[in-house]
C-alpha cells in the first residue's frame, strides 16, 4: 500500500462537539476565599436558584417550556429564546466554577471571563428526539456523571485543603473537574434540546458527537433502566405497604360487640360499636331530607415508637351504594382534633358520617399514613 493511498484512505478528524466549555487563566486561586467559599456562595446560591431553577418559578424552567413549544410548533428554535436559556446556562455554570473552587472571582452576567459556555446555534431541531427521546437517551449518561460525581467531590476536598498550603489548584484535578462540568453542560444542551447531536460519553473538550449507534443504545438502555427504576419502586411500595383488612357484622357493632383489631406499623383500631340514625344533641347538625348519620366509636393505640398524630382525614365511609364519604364530625374524647397520640397512648374516637337513608355502610377505613390502612368489610 503506497503513502498515496493511505492519504486517501484516511478519514477526516470529526470536528468537536458544537457545545463548549472551558476554564482559562491560571490555577492560582485566594486562600482567603477559599477558606470562607461556603459563607461567599449563600447570595450566589440563591441567586442561581431563582433564575436557574428548570421547576416551577425557576425562570430558566418557562424558557425551556417555550423552547420546546415552539419546536413542537414550528420545527425549529427562536433566536433569542435559545440565547437566553444559554446565558443562563452560562451563569450557572460560572457559578458552579466557583463553588467547585475553579475560580476565586465572582461570575459576572456577561462580557469576557476565564469560564466560557457557548452553544452553536442551529436552525432546525428534530420534533421526534423532543423531551421524551430525548430524556431516555441521556441518562446513561446521568448515571455515568452520577458515579464520577463522587469522585469530584473528593478532588474538591483535596484541592481545598491543596491551595490553602500552596495557593494553587492542582491542574490534575482540576482538568478532572473540568472536564465533568463540560460533559454535564453537553447533556443539558442535548436534553434542552439546544443540539440534536448525541453528546459522546467523553470528558475531553476536542471529543465529536457520539455515532447514531451509541444514541440509539443509550436510548434503549435509558428506557430499560427507567423501566428498572418505576419497577423497583412499585416493589418497594408494595414491600413496605401495610395493609390490614378484617370482617365484622354490622349487626354486632350496632349492639356494642367490638370488632377484631388491626395492627399497623404505627396504630392499632379496634371499632367498639355503632349508632345508625344517631341524632345530634340540641340539632346540632341535621342530616339532609333522605339522608342519616352514622356514628362509628373506636379505640385507636399507638403502637409505633414515636408519638403519632391521628386526623380527620384519616377516615372514610364507603356504602353499599359504592358512594364513599368523609367524616361530618370527628371527636377525639370530646375534644376536635387533630389529635396528638402518645407513643403506647390510646384515643377514644367517635366518627359521624352521613349517608343515604336507603344504604348501608359496607367498609369503614382507618389510613394514618400512606403505606398503612387498616379496613373493616362491614358485613349486613
Amino acid at each position: 500500500m503506497t503513502d498515496d493511498t493511505v492519504a486517501y484512505d484516511a478519514q477526516p478528524p470529526q470536528p468537536p462537539y458544537p457545545v463548549s466549555f472551558d476554564v482559562e487563566g491560571p490555577a492560582e486561586v485566594s486562600r482567603l476565599s477559599t477558606f470562607f467559599r461556603i459563607i461567599l456562595l449563600i447570595p450566589l446560591a440563591l441567586f442561581v436558584s431563582i433564575i436557574g431553577s428548570i421547576g416551577a418559578g425557576g425562570v430558566l424552567g418557562g424558557l425551556i417550556l417555550a423552547h420546546w413549544i415552539t419546536i413542537l410548533v414550528r420545527g425549529r428554535p427562536v433566536g433569542w429564546i435559545c440565547r437566553s436559556i444559554v446565558a443562563i446556562q452560562r451563569f450557572v455554570l460560572r457559578a458552579l466554577s466557583y463553588f467547585f473552587l475553579i475560580t476565586d472571582k465572582y461570575p459576572p452576567f456577561e462580557g469576557g471571563w476565564s469560564v466560557s459556555y457557548e452553544v452553536e446555534q442551529t436552525d432546525r431541531l428534530q420534533r421526534r428526539q423532543l423531551v421524551i427521546w430525548k430524556t431516555l437517551a441521556s441518562i446513561p449518561h446521568v448515571v455515568a456523571l452520577v458515579v464520577l460525581w463522587f469522585a469530584v467531590v473528593v478532588c474538591i476536598v483535596i484541592s481545598w485543603f491543596a491551595i490553602l498550603f500552596t495557593g494553587r489548584f492542582p491542574l490534575g484535578l482540576r482538568g478532572f473537574i473540568v472536564g465533568w462540568m463540560r460533559w454535564s453542560a453537553r447533556v443539558g444542551a442535548y436534553w434542552v434540546s439546544l443540539r440534536d447531536e448525541y453528546p459522546p460519553f467523553s470528558l475531553a473538550a476536542e471529543a465529536p458527537p457520539a455515532s447514531n449507534t451509541t444514541a440509539v443504545w443509550s436510548g434503549i438502555g435509558g428506557f430499560v433502566l427507567a423501566g428498572a427504576a418505576v419497577g423497583g419502586i412499585i416493589a418497594g411500595i408494595l414491600l413496605v405497604r401495610d395493609f390490614e383488612d378484617a370482617e365484622v357484622a354490622y349487626v354486632d357493632l350496632l349492639v356494642g360487640e367490638p370488632s377484631p383489631t388491626l395492627e399497623l406499623r404505627g396504630m392499632s383500631i379496634t371499632l367498639l360499636g355503632a349508632t345508625d340514625g344517631y341524632q345530634f344533641a340540641d340539632g346540632l347538625f341535621i342530616a339532609a331530607v333522605g339522608d342519616r348519620f352514622v356514628l362509628f366509636t373506636a379505640a385507636i393505640e399507638n403502637v409505633g415508637g414515636y408519638d403519632d398524630t391521628i386526623h380527620d382525614y384519616d377516615f372514610q365511609l364507603r356504602d353499599t351504594g359504592a358512594d364513599s364519604h368523609d367524616p361530618v364530625l370527628v371527636s377525639y374524647g370530646g375534644k376536635s382534633g387533630p389529635a396528638d397520640l402518645e407513643k403506647d397512648g390510646v384515643a377514644f374516637v367517635a366518627v359521624i358520617f352521613e349517608i343515604d337513608g336507603d344504604v348501608d355502610p359496607s367498609q369503614f377505613e382507618f389510613q394514618p399514613d400512606w403505606d398503612q390502612r387498616a379496613r373493616f368489610e362491614i358485613t349486613q
